[in-house]
């Protein structure tokens, strides 16, 4: 926050002024390092998001009711299928998400 004082004839009048939602917005963007095409279950697979831009945090979702945080992070699986892997990128200003699909089979 920006503190200005101004000068008036009744006195010293002060403003504070306070600039938000201006920073960058992040680009949210990951590979799948490790369990592509597909994985068996209880195999780990591997995720990086280190392709992504102007994020300083990262939230994954694995599409199984799972999550984790970081740069890079790994999941096992315990079920076959196809899971939607959702990763959100974010700085204190704003986020962007972004999402690839994996499939385990047994």
């Amino acid at each position: 926050m920006k503190q200005f004082f101004l000068p008036t004839a009744a006195g010293t009048l002060l403003l504070s002024l306070a600039l938000t939602g201006c920073g960058k917005k992040p680009e949210a963007c990951f590979t799948i390092e490790k369990g592509i095409p597909s994985s068996k279950i209880n195999e780990t697979v591997e995720v990086n998001a280190g392709c992504s831009t102007e994020a300083t945090s990262f939230v994954w979702e694995w599409g199984d009711g799972a999550s984790d945080t970081g740069i890079k992070t790994n999941h096992k699986y315990n079920a076959a299928g196809t899971f939607t892997i959702k990763l959100t990128a974010k700085n204190d200003d704003n986020s962007a998400t972004t999402t690839k699909q994996v499939t385990i089979v047994q």
